[in-house]
């Protein structure tokens, strides 16, 4: 025991440099990406070699988010109890495990375990990468970090349905899953050998003495729900960054993800034509997220780092939010293929800066020891916005024309402004 503490003492002395950490976890987080957005590029023509009704294809795609919600909060209390490493890699094993049943499976139910899998496994991936950026991070890099961590997400996002859908087409769904599977496993692979433990082992020795200490009914007390009841009614700085956190999902991962073949459609038909070049609707909106989200990394870290040492967080935020009010409105009133593009363009800008300085703000206002609970409240809020975009989207849409769903988002996108505004310096 004395030689255990020792040596936990004189790791503690060594702080482990911010790319020890960004490296594995960045290719990580990206390889885990890729079972989950091949779903998005081909599932909808796959559906009868899975069995599914098109229903259902509505089903799969978002309720692992639903599981997150709760999942999320839960996530980070775990976190915070028994450290990063252990649970971020046995969420690495769940993803991989979720990517391989997509290609074993067949049937509804079936299916949606494999996709409720998947849920827990990005719960556990993303609130421990997030918690671990902070672990590492100083306000003085805090914004370029998540800036960088946020671009690894986002390159999942990019490579992972170009990637998937192009497997599909050549080989077949099921072998496209297994080999989804595999770059998961290696991303696994990864995260055991090179993935060091960030949480702060003193604090670990402290808490688990403390949880030697408590009695039965103090541990029921203290679930998860009160921690993150009692973080938020402590810190409404935090609320104002969740709150933030899920307009921009809601518009971004929700409306624009959901609905941009659909513009697309509305206003070309089936076909885009691009100089000689005619392209379906489906490639079309292929190139376009795919670069939104290759876009909205670059602009992470240098909107994170701006953030860090020029502007401080709250001018990058409110910047993010105008920035998006013009990307939506634009999107809203578009009816050539180039309007688009800068629509899609601004609010790539826009996402990318916003994540990068909210994630850093969070941080800034989280006390010691809370990173967990903290970042999974804020994943789960950015996970309510996602999940309530497409709702809301093709629900206007099957009334009136999408341009409305856009307007909508530059209108909410508004309100935060005005409220990033009153909250600006706090």
């Amino acid at each position: 025991m004395n030689a255990r503490s020792n040596k936990e003492k004189t790791l503690a002395k060594q702080p482990l440099a911010p790319w020890q950490v960004l490296l594995p976890l960045g290719l990580a987080v990206c390889l885990s990406l890729f079972g989950d957005l091949a779903l998005y590029a081909s599932l909808v023509t796959q559906r009868d070699a899975i069995g599914l009704s098109l229903g259902a294809v509505g089903i799969m795609l978002s309720v692992h988010r639903l599981i997150r919600i709760p999942g999320n909060p839960l996530a980070g209390a775990l976190f915070d109890r028994r450290g990063r490493r252990q649970l971020f890699n046995l969420g690495m094993l769940l993803a991989t495990l979720s990517t391989a049943g997509y290609g074993l499976v067949r049937g509804f139910w079936p299916f949606l375990i494999s996709r409720l899998v998947w849920g827990v496994a990005w719960a556990l991936i993303n609130v421990g990468g997030m918690a671990m950026v902070l672990d590492v991070s100083t306000p003085a890099n805090r914004g370029r970090l998540a800036g960088l961590y946020n671009t690894w997400v986002l390159l999942g996002l990019a490579l992972g349905p170009l990637v998937g859908g192009l497997l599909v087409d050549l080989l077949d769904f099921h072998l496209a899953m297994f080999i989804c599977a595999a770059i998961t496993a290696v991303g696994l692979a990864i995260a055991i050998v090179a993935l060091p433990e960030t949480a702060p082992p003193a604090d670990r020795i402290t808490q688990g003495k403390a949880r030697q200490a408590l009695n039965l009914r103090r541990r029921l007390d203290a679930t998860w729900p009160q921690k993150t009841k009692a973080l938020l009614n402590a810190n409404h700085s935090m609320i104002t960054a969740a709150s933030l956190y899920m307009v921009t999902q809601f518009a971004g991962e929700g409306v624009l993800l959901s609905t941009i073949s659909l513009l697309l459609q509305k206003r070309f038909g089936e076909s885009v034509i691009l100089g000689r070049l005619a392209l379906g609707v489906a490639s079309a909106s292929g190139v376009l997220l795919a670069l939104r989200s290759l876009l909205a990394g670059a602009v992470g870290p240098l909107a994170g780092h701006w953030s860090d040492r020029r502007t401080g967080r709250w001018p990058v935020i409110l910047s993010s939010l105008a920035v998006g009010i013009l990307g939506f409105g634009l999107l809203a009133f578009a009816t050539s293929l180039w309007s688009i593009v800068l629509g899609v363009t601004l609010g790539a800008a826009s996402a990318g800066a916003a994540m990068a300085a909210l994630t850093a703000y969070t941080g800034d206002v989280t006390p010691p020891g809370r990173q967990g609970v903290a970042m999974g409240t804020y994943a789960a809020a950015g996970d309510i916005g996602s999940t309530a975009g497409p709702v809301m989207a093709f629900a206007l849409a099957s009334m009136v024309d999408v341009r409305w769903a856009y307007l909508f988002c530059a209108s909410i996108f508004l309100i935060g402004l005005g409220l990033s505004w009153r909250s600006r310096g706090k």
